[in-house]
C-alpha cells in the first residue's frame, strides 16, 4: 500500500512539474485574410474607435454594419446584408491600416498566447513606389472563436 502511495505521489510531482506554463501558437494557417470583405454599401466613416476591432458576436458585427452603412445616398443600399459569419466557430478582427505609394504588400500572422491569454494579430505592411496615393485596408481576419476570457493585441510593423 505504501509502495503504491508514494508512486502515485511521485507521478503527481512528475506531472506538476512537467506542466507547461503557456506557450504561443501560430494560428495563422488556421485564419483566412482579407483586404475587405464588406460591399461599397459599408464604406461609411466611423470613428477612431474602430481603428481595431473584434467582433465575437453578429449583434456587435450588425451595430457596426450599421454604422458604416451608406444610406440614403445610396438607396440600394437599405437593404445591402453583411457577410455572412458564424460566430459560434470563429471570430473577426480588423485593423486599419493606411500609407502612401502606388501599391502596397501585407503579411499577416495571428499568434495565440495561452499563457497571457491573447491573440496576437501581427499585420506587416510595405507601400511602395513614389504615387501620391493613400492606400487602406482594414485587413480583416477570421480566426477560430476566441475565448471571452482572451484579449487581442494589435500590432503593425
Amino acid at each position: 500500500m505504501k509502495i503504491k502511495l508514494i508512486i502515485l505521489g511521485l507521478l503527481l510531482i512528475f506531472t506538476i512539474s512537467c506542466e507547461k506554463d503557456g506557450e504561443i501558437i501560430d494560428i495563422t494557417d488556421e485564419c483566412e485574410f482579407y483586404d475587405n470583405i464588406l460591399s461599397t454599401c459599408f464604406y461609411g466613416s466611423s470613428n477612431s474607435e474602430y481603428d481595431e476591432i473584434v467582433f465575437r458576436d453578429n449583434d456587435s458585427f450588425e451595430e457596426f454594419g450599421d454604422m458604416v452603412r451608406i444610406y440614403p445616398a445610396n438607396l440600394d443600399c437599405d437593404t445591402a446584408m453583411l457577410p455572412m459569419i458564424d460566430f459560434s466557430k470563429y471570430s473577426l478582427l480588423s485593423k486599419r491600416t493606411n500609407g502612401g505609394g502606388c501599391s502596397a504588400i501585407y503579411q499577416r500572422k495571428v499568434l495565440k498566447d495561452t499563457k497571457n491569454r491573447k491573440i496576437i494579430y501581427e499585420i506587416w505592411v510595405e507601400y511602395e513606389g513614389t504615387c501620391e496615393m493613400l492606400l487602406g485596408s482594414r485587413n480583416w481576419a477570421i480566426i477560430p472563436k476566441i475565448s471571452d476570457n482572451y484579449t487581442v493585441d494589435f500590432k503593425l510593423k
